[in-house]
Protein backbone atom coordinates (compact mmCIF):
# COMPACT_ATOMS: atom_id res chain seq x y z
CA UNK A 1 0.00 0.00 0.00
CA UNK A 2 1.05 3.81 -0.50
CA UNK A 3 1.61 5.51 1.95
CA UNK A 4 2.09 9.15 0.75
CA UNK A 5 -0.25 11.43 2.67
CA UNK A 6 -2.53 14.17 1.12
CA UNK A 7 -2.91 17.38 2.00
CA UNK A 8 -7.14 18.27 2.16
CA UNK A 9 -7.74 22.01 2.48
CA UNK A 10 -11.35 23.83 2.26
CA UNK A 11 -13.22 21.95 4.08
CA UNK A 12 -16.98 22.22 3.01
CA UNK A 13 -19.11 24.48 3.92
CA UNK A 14 -21.72 24.57 1.80
CA UNK A 15 -24.13 24.19 4.48
CA UNK A 16 -23.29 27.69 6.10
CA UNK A 17 -23.72 29.70 3.44
CA UNK A 18 -28.17 29.53 3.87
CA UNK A 19 -26.94 30.63 7.72
CA UNK A 20 -26.22 34.82 6.75
CA UNK A 21 -29.92 34.88 5.42
CA UNK A 22 -31.43 33.00 8.28
CA UNK A 23 -29.43 35.20 10.88
CA UNK A 24 -31.14 38.48 9.02
CA UNK A 25 -34.42 37.13 9.01
CA UNK A 26 -34.02 36.11 12.77
CA UNK A 27 -31.95 39.85 13.58
CA UNK A 28 -35.04 41.56 11.75
CA UNK A 29 -37.55 39.09 13.50
CA UNK A 30 -35.57 40.09 17.17
CA UNK A 31 -35.39 43.41 16.33
CA UNK A 32 -38.85 44.69 15.17
CA UNK A 33 -41.43 41.79 16.03
CA UNK A 34 -39.75 41.04 19.70
CA UNK A 35 -38.20 44.78 19.98
CA UNK A 36 -34.87 42.89 21.11
CA UNK A 37 -32.18 45.53 22.93
CA UNK A 38 -29.21 46.17 20.44
CA UNK A 39 -26.96 44.49 23.00
CA UNK A 40 -29.08 41.18 22.35
CA UNK A 41 -28.60 41.78 19.03
CA UNK A 42 -24.92 41.95 19.12
CA UNK A 43 -24.78 38.80 21.24
CA UNK A 44 -26.41 37.07 18.56
CA UNK A 45 -24.12 38.29 16.20
CA UNK A 46 -21.10 36.67 17.36
CA UNK A 47 -21.80 33.59 16.16
CA UNK A 48 -20.30 35.10 12.43
CA UNK A 49 -16.96 34.71 13.40
CA UNK A 50 -17.34 31.73 15.98
CA UNK A 51 -18.53 29.88 12.84
CA UNK A 52 -16.59 31.47 9.57
CA UNK A 53 -13.40 31.64 11.61
CA UNK A 54 -12.93 29.70 14.96
CA UNK A 55 -14.63 27.02 13.52
CA UNK A 56 -11.91 26.57 10.31
CA UNK A 57 -9.55 27.15 11.77
CA UNK A 58 -9.71 24.89 15.28
CA UNK A 59 -10.74 22.00 12.43
CA UNK A 60 -7.68 22.36 10.38
CA UNK A 61 -5.50 22.70 13.03
CA UNK A 62 -7.03 18.98 14.36
CA UNK A 63 -6.38 17.86 10.93
CA UNK A 64 -3.14 19.15 10.47
CA UNK A 65 -2.26 17.62 13.66
CA UNK A 66 -3.62 14.17 12.45
CA UNK A 67 -2.22 13.82 9.54
CA UNK A 68 1.16 14.99 10.82
CA UNK A 69 1.15 11.83 13.81
CA UNK A 70 -0.19 9.70 11.29
CA UNK A 71 2.20 9.57 8.74
CA UNK A 72 5.19 9.42 11.28
CA UNK A 73 3.76 6.29 13.30
CA UNK A 74 2.42 4.94 10.29
CA UNK A 75 6.51 4.68 9.03
CA UNK A 76 7.39 3.26 12.05
CA UNK A 77 4.69 0.47 12.01
CA UNK A 78 2.60 1.44 15.18
CA UNK A 79 -0.45 0.45 13.34
CA UNK A 80 -2.41 -0.54 16.14
CA UNK A 81 -2.24 2.26 18.50
CA UNK A 82 -2.90 4.19 15.06
CA UNK A 83 -6.14 2.20 15.17
CA UNK A 84 -7.07 3.04 18.77
CA UNK A 85 -6.50 6.34 18.45
CA UNK A 86 -8.42 6.71 14.63
CA UNK A 87 -11.35 5.56 16.72
CA UNK A 88 -10.60 7.66 19.92
CA UNK A 89 -10.87 10.79 17.11
CA UNK A 90 -14.20 11.41 17.26
CA UNK A 91 -14.23 15.06 16.40
CA UNK A 92 -12.82 14.47 12.87
CA UNK A 93 -14.79 11.19 12.12
CA UNK A 94 -17.58 13.88 12.49
CA UNK A 95 -16.70 16.92 11.46
CA UNK A 96 -13.43 16.30 9.68
CA UNK A 97 -12.79 15.15 5.84
CA UNK A 98 -14.73 12.22 5.78
CA UNK A 99 -13.00 10.65 2.60
CA UNK A 100 -9.50 11.64 3.73
CA UNK A 101 -10.32 9.09 7.31
CA UNK A 102 -11.93 7.01 5.59
CA UNK A 103 -8.68 6.65 3.56
CA UNK A 104 -6.95 6.77 6.74
CA UNK A 105 -8.57 3.98 8.22
CA UNK A 106 -7.93 1.90 5.06
CA UNK A 107 -3.98 2.39 5.23
CA UNK A 108 -4.32 0.79 8.80
CA UNK A 109 -6.10 -2.29 8.24
CA UNK A 110 -4.39 -2.84 4.87
CA UNK A 111 -1.00 -3.11 7.30
CA UNK A 112 -2.66 -4.66 9.59
CA UNK A 113 -3.71 -7.61 6.96
CA UNK A 114 -7.84 -6.94 7.92
CA UNK A 115 -8.14 -6.47 3.81
CA UNK A 116 -12.15 -6.88 4.32
CA UNK A 117 -12.47 -3.91 6.75
CA UNK A 118 -9.79 -1.78 4.57
CA UNK A 119 -11.82 -2.79 1.23
CA UNK A 120 -14.55 -1.38 3.13
CA UNK A 121 -12.68 1.83 4.34
CA UNK A 122 -11.15 2.53 0.84
CA UNK A 123 -14.70 2.01 -1.23
CA UNK A 124 -16.40 4.13 1.92
CA UNK A 125 -13.68 7.23 0.87
CA UNK A 126 -14.23 6.85 -2.50
CA UNK A 127 -18.31 7.15 -2.23
CA UNK A 128 -17.40 10.47 0.07
CA UNK A 129 -15.08 12.21 -2.71
CA UNK A 130 -16.58 14.92 -4.60
CA UNK A 131 -14.57 16.80 -6.69
CA UNK A 132 -12.31 13.32 -7.83
CA UNK A 133 -10.88 10.38 -6.24
CA UNK A 134 -6.76 10.35 -5.60
CA UNK A 135 -5.37 7.70 -7.91
CA UNK A 136 -3.58 6.44 -4.93
CA UNK A 137 -6.63 5.52 -3.08
CA UNK A 138 -8.28 3.39 -6.00
CA UNK A 139 -4.53 2.22 -6.27
CA UNK A 140 -5.05 0.88 -2.46
CA UNK A 141 -8.17 -0.81 -3.10
CA UNK A 142 -7.30 -2.31 -5.81
CA UNK A 143 -3.70 -3.69 -3.94
CA UNK A 144 -6.40 -4.81 -1.25
CA UNK A 145 -8.75 -6.67 -3.73
CA UNK A 146 -6.00 -8.27 -5.11
CA UNK A 147 -5.34 -9.53 -1.55
CA UNK A 148 -8.73 -10.80 -0.79
CA UNK A 149 -8.30 -12.77 -4.26
CA UNK A 150 -10.72 -10.74 -6.26
CA UNK A 151 -8.22 -10.75 -9.09
CA UNK A 152 -11.25 -9.39 -11.77
CA UNK A 153 -12.10 -6.67 -9.22
CA UNK A 154 -8.38 -5.73 -8.93
CA UNK A 155 -7.38 -5.76 -12.57
CA UNK A 156 -10.18 -3.67 -13.61
CA UNK A 157 -8.84 -0.90 -11.44
CA UNK A 158 -5.11 -1.53 -12.19
CA UNK A 159 -6.28 -0.66 -15.96
CA UNK A 160 -7.63 2.92 -15.22
CA UNK A 161 -4.13 4.08 -13.61
CA UNK A 162 -2.94 6.54 -16.15
CA UNK A 163 0.03 5.70 -18.25
CA UNK A 164 2.33 8.30 -16.45
CA UNK A 165 0.87 7.27 -13.09
CA UNK A 166 3.43 7.03 -10.14
CA UNK A 167 1.67 3.21 -9.10
CA UNK A 168 1.76 2.35 -13.11
CA UNK A 169 4.79 0.27 -12.09
CA UNK A 170 3.18 -1.04 -9.21
CA UNK A 171 0.02 -1.96 -11.13
CA UNK A 172 2.23 -3.96 -13.80
CA UNK A 173 3.71 -6.18 -11.41
CA UNK A 174 0.53 -6.86 -9.76
CA UNK A 175 -1.21 -7.65 -12.69
CA UNK A 176 1.42 -9.96 -14.15
CA UNK A 177 0.89 -11.81 -10.96
CA UNK A 178 -2.68 -11.96 -11.50
CA UNK A 179 -2.23 -13.51 -15.14
CA UNK A 180 0.51 -15.68 -13.75
CA UNK A 181 -2.37 -17.04 -11.36
CA UNK A 182 -4.89 -17.52 -13.41
CA UNK A 183 -2.73 -18.55 -16.21
CA UNK A 184 -3.15 -15.96 -18.26
CA UNK A 185 -0.57 -14.55 -20.41
CA UNK A 186 1.62 -17.11 -18.54
CA UNK A 187 4.72 -16.51 -21.04
CA UNK A 188 4.41 -12.43 -21.17
CA UNK A 189 3.75 -12.28 -17.31
CA UNK A 190 6.35 -14.57 -16.56
CA UNK A 191 9.14 -12.88 -18.76
CA UNK A 192 7.71 -9.24 -16.96
CA UNK A 193 8.02 -10.61 -13.66
CA UNK A 194 11.63 -11.89 -14.01
CA UNK A 195 12.82 -8.79 -15.45
CA UNK A 196 11.37 -6.92 -11.96
CA UNK A 197 12.45 -9.63 -9.74
CA UNK A 198 15.87 -7.59 -9.42
CA UNK A 199 14.54 -4.82 -9.06
CA UNK A 200 12.08 -5.50 -6.18
CA UNK A 201 12.73 -5.70 -3.07
CA UNK A 202 10.68 -6.47 0.28
CA UNK A 203 7.49 -8.70 0.61
CA UNK A 204 7.23 -7.84 -3.44
CA UNK A 205 10.39 -9.36 -4.15
CA UNK A 206 9.68 -12.60 -2.00
CA UNK A 207 6.20 -12.70 -3.64
CA UNK A 208 7.88 -12.42 -7.37
CA UNK A 209 9.87 -15.49 -6.53
CA UNK A 210 7.34 -17.47 -4.88
CA UNK A 211 5.16 -16.79 -8.38
CA UNK A 212 7.92 -17.70 -10.45
CA UNK A 213 8.83 -20.87 -8.52
CA UNK A 214 5.33 -22.41 -8.99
Amino acid sequence: MTTTPSSSRGFKIEWRRGLIPLSLLILVVLHFGLGAPWWVLLLFCLWIPVVYVGYPYYLNKRWDAFERNFGQRFQRGEHRTLLEEYRNERFLRRFGPRAEMLSRLGLIYSALEKYQQAEQAFEGAIDKYEQGVPEQVYFNLANVKFELGKYDEAMKIYLTLKGNSPYQRAARTQMALIDLEKGMRVEQAREYLEEERDRASGTMKDRIEQALAR
